[in-house]
């Protein structure tokens, strides 16, 4: 293995360290730079009809979404409008309002003293 000295104490260090062992200092680490030659080459370009069918892929997933957003907007609307026919108003005349509930509670209370 091949040493190094730290920047900031000159202590020897390993290639792979991250701090130094004598004054805590943060090391760089020192990777090897990528070159346009270690890079993959493209042997083939992407192939016509998958470039189609991601196309369709994406074009049928925006349908379906518009076609979901519109009929849950049209499922509102409907239940919006049957709500609102319950409301209307009978010939009988003006709506009445709901009957008013009420609910009776008896609550009993107890002092209670404590000596010591």
């Amino acid at each position: 293995m091949s040493t190094r000295i730290c920047s900031r104490c000159g202590a020897p260090r390993e290639l792979d360290d991250n701090y130094c062992r004598r004054c805590g200092r943060q090391l760089t680490v020192e990777l090897p730079a990528i070159t346009q030659s270690r890079l993959p080459a493209r042997s083939q370009p992407i192939p016509p009809s998958l470039v189609g069918s991601v196309a369709v892929l994406a074009l049928g997933t925006g349908i379906e979404w518009l076609a979901r957003r519109l009929a849950g907007s049209a499922a509102r609307a409907a239940g919006r409008a049957l709500v609102g026919q319950d409301r209307q108003v009978s010939p009988a005349g003006p709506p009445q309002p709901p009957p008013v509930e009420t609910t009776e509670e008896l609550v009993y209370l107890r002092r209670v003293r404590l000596r010591r």
